[in-house]
């Protein structure tokens, strides 16, 4: 299934979404890294997996989908969506997304959730799920207008810089 798209943003530049190949695994790692370094959006400091792990996973397309937002050759987005690998929830699949800071708001996020959505369908999923920070209000606005609920909160699950946030689960139905 062919899963490339190209997105005009608002200040005219052309960003290309699209199934990550191996060669995009450092690239990928370099988005991660940065997102993670800013401490707040997602849970770890950095990526712990090698590059030959993640190829591994790029190329696992039944299972799972690796899809990158790509501007001037640089990878400066990532959505992860993974299916459960049991027989009883391999109906459900995990949604995870990071974008750098320089190119959040501007419906790059959107577009590659419509994405993943259409491989997800083909691939007979039913329910995505995905967890987020209490405090990325932002986020949990857009997941809302793309059709996800909230079926729980865990409170003070994290704590970052000192004070305690809620982990957020969220599910849609395809």
């Amino acid at each position: 299934m062919l899963l490339t798209r190209l997105l005009n943003i608002q200040d005219g530049k052309i960003i290309e979404i699209r199934r990550a190949k191996p060669d995009d695994a450092q690239g990928i790692i370099d988005c991660f890294n940065d997102v993670m370094s800013e401490g707040i959006y997602l849970l770890g400091e950095r990526y712990l997996g090698d590059i030959d792990f993640l190829e591994m996973r790029i190329n696992d397309e039944m299972n799972e989908l690796f899809l990158v937002a790509i501007y001037n050759k640089k990878v400066v987005g990532v959505l992860t969506l993974t299916r459960e690998s049991f027989k009883k929830n391999n109906h459900v699949a995990f949604l995870g997304i990071a974008i750098i800071k320089d190119f959040r708001h501007r419906g790059i996020g959107k577009a590659m959730m419509e994405t993943s959505f259409e491989w997800a369908k083909q691939m007979g999923i039913e329910k995505i799920c995905l967890e987020v920070f209490s405090t990325n209000t932002n986020a949990i606005e857009l997941y809302k207008k793309m059709g996800f609920e909230i079926e729980g909160i865990r409170k003070k699950q994290f704590k970052i810089e000192g004070e305690y946030v809620d982990d957020v689960l969220m599910a849609k139905f395809l």
